[in-house]
């Protein structure tokens, strides 16, 4: 059986507001927290990354240059994540299987939840796969190319959830074994309680 082509897509366009600082640039450890989200997606089986940028993106842009990966600024961030996704969908080629979407506030999220859902896809016939922790959903999600014209035809008010929940029977709910799919960091104390339980995990 081929291997399916999967093109990873990570969402850093936003504004920060409710942390009061540039997420992407906090610091993780010895890198930032962008750097730390795009550590396991480099090391798995990704054809290709693309980092959609949008608020103070050349400031995000130098920290990246080395990476191997693609940068695309989406001028319309102000108006929400759909527009990012939708970004990225226009500016990947040749077209992939499907897409991996990562937030770029997960920076606890380690390679196994990512090579979890590559694995799922690769032995699915499913659009799409979503990790779930108690029943709840996570990240990183799955979309199969087949659905990016669903995704491009939506209005920048339109959640991504307006296609993944559409689609009940062509989904595969794939559940982990902790809650690390369901951890974002929007506000200083969730960033300082991430930062404190990977530094816990590392020592």
């Amino acid at each position: 059986m081929a291997v399916k082509q999967v093109a990873g897509v990570v969402l850093a366009a936003g504004e920060s507001r409710r942390m009061g600082r540039l997420k992407a640039l906090l610091p993780f450890g010895n890198r930032t927290v962008i750097e730390q989200v795009l550590h396991p997606l480099l090391q798995s089986d990704l054809v290709s990354i693309t980092v959609v940028l949008g608020h103070r993106a050349e400031e995000i842009a130098v920290v990246l240059k080395a990476l191997p990966i693609h940068l695309v600024t989406n001028p319309h961030y102000r108006d929400g994540m759909t527009t990012s996704v939708q970004a990225a969908l226009r500016h990947i080629t040749p077209l992939p299987d499907a897409y991996l979407l990562a937030l770029v506030d997960q920076p606890q999220l380690g390679i196994t939840p990512v090579q979890h859902v590559l694995t799922a896809f690769n032995q699915t016939d499913k659009g799409f796969v979503i990790p779930t922790w108690n029943g709840k959903r996570g990240h990183p999600i799955i979309l199969a190319a087949r659905y990016r014209q669903d995704v491009l035809a939506l209005g920048p008010d339109q959640g991504l959830n307006l296609v993944t929940r559409s689609h009940p029977d062509d989904t595969l709910e794939l559940p982990m074994s902790d809650d690390d799919i369901l951890r974002d960091m929007d506000y200083p104390e969730e960033y300082e309680a991430e930062l404190q339980r990977w530094q816990n995990h590392a020592e």
